[in-house]
């Protein structure tokens, strides 16, 4: 592995030393995910742009950090950056701060809980293992907010 190539992996896969914190370095890489969606301005496409660079980048920055410290390294955070991402994308404009709120928290419970199909993404020791399951997790996120947009309009 080239030394700049590993050091550039390494710190997308921390997410610029997020995942360096002794004490829930994922709650942080997420936290970070969601100030920077809220900070770029809503209805922006650069936010698309964004998950679609850090897909397939955050995949190879946990084969890096798989190769560098084994398994599911918890210094390897960008999947939680994505996961809450993702999240985040659901949100009406409308929610403002609290739908990212409730987008950060919806995806750090699934994350945490690791219900169907997260689990399964869980399960794989690879580096997609690594990063599908935050994804996953996003998605259920996702998928509880435009519901409850839904139903909200509804009522």
């Amino acid at each position: 592995m080239k030394i700049l190539a590993r050091y550039i992996g390494t710190a997308i896969a921390t997410v610029f030393g997020a995942g360096y914190l002794p004490v829930a370095p994922g709650t942080a890489g997420s936290l970070i995910s969601a100030l920077l969606f809220f900070l770029i301005p809503a209805g922006n496409s650069f936010h698309l742009l964004i998950l679609a660079v850090i897909l397939p980048v955050g995949y190879w920055s946990c084969l890096i950090g798989q190769r560098l410290w084994g398994g599911d390294p918890s210094r390897v955070v960008i999947d939680e950056f994505a996961g809450c991402w993702i999240a985040c994308l659901a949100v009406p404009v409308s929610w403002g701060i609290a739908g990212i709120t409730v987008a950060f928290i919806l995806f750090r419970l699934f994350d945490i809980l690791k219900p169907w199909p997260v689990s399964v993404f869980d399960e794989m020791k690879s580096p997609a293992g690594i990063l599908l399951d935050d994804v996953a997790a996003g998605v259920l996120s996702a998928i509880i907010i435009i519901i409850g947009n839904q139903l909200y309009g509804i009522i």
